[in-house]
């Protein structure tokens, strides 16, 4: 983006994540010091053209996008925005005044619900910003829910009641902790940690928080689900430039490659045989859900996914094992759907008329827990800027 007096060109650059400028006339770019970024989704220069706005991830800060003053000579970041909403654009009005921002709201709870019975579900909490369980969550086999939550921007892992009784953060000392996966048998909680290095690694603790435990030593492990038999964890691996499956034992070792094709979120059969996952086989080819045999190889089946689900298709197999269940999202609304494994077309479990489901897990006496609300994204306008 071109400077107000047209003199310099500012621009984002990958890999590492920089906001670099050059000069009209050409020569080198440099970079802005001062600020350490994970993510930079967009950039407006501010009159004057000595300051810009960043909208961004600063390293070691939250998943959220927010806004950024950050000087030219780099001598100072200043944060704009601090509440519980993401921020991936911005632009600014020729006086320096006025912000017009793009603001990412999510407004959701935790409900439990059985199926065929959508308008008894039940609220666990009040609709908020914390983002309940939209990274993730699970039953644990004595009924109690492990959830993502995220109250301080920070994600990490939280549990309460079925009733929603005794909300409480499970470990106090992991920040940027997702997607936890219980282990039926074992006791304890594999989830993936986010690092201010960057890495994702699958990790595991009690079902209290303590014995931490790094399972994995990759640059992008996620996913994790774990076997019936609570022996191995499942996952997926990026660093290769795709999304390839592996499994590690849940107490620690070497990890195996399972697959040479690019997928995500395993589930693993109540009699620990399979794992279910979403998979792209091509460049050109839509997201299958596909069923591969627990040693790895092949898949033995490939199911085709609506267009209309989620970008990232979490799935999880019925309690009976009989079919695989994901997030299907038809004129806005979300419900849950299954696939049966024996073939077929797939059908309807929920029939709600409203809102989004972000997550859902099955407990193992038929009930669903989902993670439930609104994710809109409005235009706002910050007034008296300067």
């Amino acid at each position: 983006m071109w400077s107000p007096d047209g003199k310099t060109l500012a621009f984002i650059h990958s890999g590492p994540e920089q906001v670099l400028t050059i000069g009209a006339e050409g020569g080198p770019a440099h970079p802005l010091a001062g600020a350490d970024w994970d993510i930079i989704v967009d950039l407006t220069w501010l009159p004057g053209s000595r300051h810009l706005l960043v909208a961004g991830v600063q390293r070691g800060a939250s998943g959220f996008s927010h806004l950024y003053e950050v000087s030219r000579g780099g001598s100072e970041t200043r944060q704009i925005t601090h509440d519980l909403s993401s921020y991936p654009g911005v632009r600014v009005s020729a006086d320096g005044k006025t912000l017009l921002a793009l603001q990412h709201q999510v407004l959701n709870t935790i409900q439990v619900t059985t199926s065929g019975k959508e308008s008894e579900a039940r609220s666990l909490s009040a609709g908020n910003q914390n983002r309940d369980g939209q990274a993730g969550l699970a039953w644990t086999p004595d009924g109690e829910i492990v959830y993502s939550s995220s109250p301080n921007q920070q994600t990490n892992i939280w549990e309460m009641g079925a009733d929603g009784s005794n909300p409480h953060r499970i470990n106090d000392t992991v920040e940027g902790s997702s997607r936890p996966h219980v282990a039926l048998r074992g006791g304890f909680i594999a989830f993936n940690h986010w690092e201010q290095s960057g890495q994702d690694n699958i990790w595991r603790m009690d079902m209290d928080g303590g014995n931490l435990k790094q399972l994995t030593q990759g640059k992008a492990d996620s996913f994790p689900a774990v076997s019936p038999d609570g022996q191995w964890v499942v996952f997926t691996r990026g660093d290769s430039g795709k999304n390839v499956f592996m499994k590690v034992r849940s107490e620690g070792g070497p990890a195996v490659q399972l697959t040479e094709f690019s997928g995500w979120y395993p589930s693993v059969s109540p009699d620990g045989k399979w794992f279910a996952c979403t998979a792209v086989f091509s460049q050109n080819q839509p997201v299958s859900l596909a069923l591969v045999p627990f040693a790895g190889g092949q898949p033995a089946k490939v199911f085709p996914l609506p267009a209309t689900g989620p970008s990232d298709f979490p799935i999880h197999w019925t309690p009976d094992g009989r079919a695989i269940s994901y997030i299907n999202n038809v004129n806005g609304v979300s419900n849950i759907w299954e696939q049966p494994v024996a073939g077929g077309p797939p059908k309807a479990v929920t029939h709600f008329t409203s809102d989004k489901i972000f997550r859902f897990d099955w407990s193992r006496d038929g009930r669903l827990a989902l993670s439930r609300g609104t994710d809109t994204t409005d235009a706002v306008l910050i007034k008296n800027y300067q």
